[in-house]
């Protein structure tokens, strides 16, 4: 019975330097949990920034996508397999029938979209750029240019 008191007391004891309090928790999207609302505040703008540039980035490979698809659909192009770019298929009358294997739109679209995926931003904008600098008529005053 002593040993009862005795522990009775010293969780008492315990308990009593043990403060409790309410306080508001913040939780941002993601999950994280913040005391203070302006770390989660912070918090929240930087997840909601990088959701942004996500869609943006997926964004602007499928229209690179489709600016592929429209070039091949407007000129009227196909893409073939080289391995093996044609099927004989046979008729009743055993005369050969050649089709073209060609490569379906969404095997092409998820092929393209594999690659950009792999390119980084940088890349795309070095390459953005060195093409407006190739496409850049030279202008008159360049001294490579003389009058005869």
């Amino acid at each position: 019975m002593i040993k009862k008191i005795d522990t009775i007391k010293s969780l008492l004891h315990l308990y009593s330097e043990i403060k409790t309090e309410l306080d508001t928790v913040y939780i941002t999207s993601a999950g994280d949990r913040y005391l203070k609302e302006m770390d989660a505040i912070c918090a929240e703008t930087q997840i909601q920034q990088t959701q942004q540039a996500k869609e943006k980035r997926r964004k602007r490979m499928t229209d690179m996508v489709d600016i592929l698809m429209e070039v091949l659909k407007e000129n009227n192009w196909g893409v073939f397999y080289k391995s093996k770019p044609m099927q004989t298929l046979s008729l009743q009358d055993d005369a050969p029938l050649l089709k073209i294997n060609e490569v379906d739109r969404e095997s092409i679209s998820d092929a393209v979209l594999d690659v950009i995926k792999q390119l980084k931003l940088k890349d795309l904008k070095d390459w953005a750029e060195k093409e407006i600098e190739d496409t850049t008529p030279p202008s008159p005053t360049d001294s490579n240019l003389t009058n005869d």
